[in-house]
């Protein structure tokens, strides 16, 4: 393994893989639901687990911080995938945007940050915030044109970071 933090990185795939299969045996039922409503559906078995690793290169952006993983609410991965995009392989590889970002951009108007991987002319983004000392997944999009992101409303702040092999 190439890191010291492999085996933390194959756990929290293993939780989105397992959020994923949730999804699908509760489609039926959560199909076409807002957040809230699915939070309503899951009250009392929500939980946040962590399903990333952020790189050390990146840990000082957050203030105070010193928990490296990346948390996600069970209800916001399953309604974001059964929802809005309906494609395990996007959530599947969160670490690989994380470990290969291209840039890091603040988010001004929700006081987030987004690691952005380019991916040709498109990027994928995962904007994640500090909630209740943890960071915390709070938005993502796929294969979207990095121009979206050249407004007064994103600032970057690192410079591009040379891609992995």
């Amino acid at each position: 393994m190439s890191t010291k933090y492999e085996t933390e990185k194959i756990e929290a795939k293993q939780n989105i893989i397992s959020w994923l299969k949730e999804a699908e045996e509760k489609a039926d039922e959560l199909w076409n639901k807002n957040q809230e409503q699915v939070k309503l559906y899951f009250k009392g078995n929500d939980e946040r687990k962590a399903i990333g690793i952020i790189p050390e290169n990146a840990m000082h952006i957050f203030s105070g911080i010193k928990d490296y993983h990346l948390y996600a609410d069970k209800t916001y991965l399953i309604d974001h995938y059964l929802n809005r995009h309906y494609d395990n392989r996007l959530f599947e590889n969160i670490q690989n945007i994380l470990d290969n970002y291209t840039n890091i951009y603040f988010d001004t108007a929700q006081n987030s940050f987004g690691f952005v991987k380019k991916n040709s002319k498109l990027v994928d983004c995962l904007f994640v915030k500090q909630i209740e000392n943890k960071i915390v997944l709070f938005a993502s999009t796929y294969k979207q044109p990095e121009i979206r992101l050249q407004n007064k409303r994103y600032k970057k702040i690192t410079p591009a970071k040379r891609q992995e092999q």
